[in-house]
């Protein structure tokens, strides 16, 4: 049996075509603090904010703001932002709600929940957001700002953010798939 020209066209620029959608490639996003930062180095991958004694909460905080670079030709097809509330030094923090350019990310809510009044082993409270597709506008900059909103005396803690974003290569993609459709449509007409 052999393939036919036109239908080998077809099947190789839908393989193509998938493999570029499928493919994301993961952006390096660095997250620069704020100067507020208390951690003192070598602790540069954590968030140690000033006390705050819980007189006129709530108190806003600028943590930092995570810059990256898109490369020419991809576009962003998701992100997920995760740390700890709590960090190698203070496995803990203030009552806090955090955001990425307003949108929020995270809460520790209770001074009975573990990540303000702490686990029986020690351990950090981890924490995570993936963000939706509506959402993944907001990326379009190369920069985003992490923000918290103090809702109690204490210091806000929060260790190790990362901000994970996956990019595939486009317009190339749309390009491939867009011939694997006029071959199939060429194909479909010339039986």
């Amino acid at each position: 049996m052999t393939i036919k020209p036109l239908r080998h066209l077809l099947l190789t620029c839908l393989a193509l075509g998938w493999a570029a959608l499928a493919h994301a490639d993961n952006i390096d996003a660095q997250l620069t603090f704020d100067p507020s930062n208390q951690a003192a180095p070598p602790d540069t991958t954590d968030y140690e904010g000033n006390f705050f004694d819980g007189t006129a909460a709530p108190y806003d905080v600028t943590i930092g703001t995570f810059n990256f670079t898109l490369p020419a030709g991809d576009y962003i097809v998701g992100a997920t932002i995760s740390g700890t509330f709590g960090d190698q030094n203070i496995p803990v923090t203030a009552l806090t709600d955090l955001f990425i350019d307003g949108i929020k990310v995270a809460g520790c809510d209770s001074f009975t929940d573990p990540c303000a009044a702490g686990t029986i082993d020690g351990s950090l409270v981890p924490w995570s957001y993936t963000f939706t597709t509506a959402q993944l506008g907001d990326f379009a900059g190369g920069s985003l700002n992490f923000t918290a909103v103090q809702n109690s005396f204490g210091s806000i803690i929060v260790g190790a953010p990362v901000l994970d974003i996956q990019a595939v290569p486009e317009p190339s993609s749309i390009f491939t798939l867009a011939g694997a459709l006029v071959a199939f449509a060429a194909w479909r007409r010339r039986k």
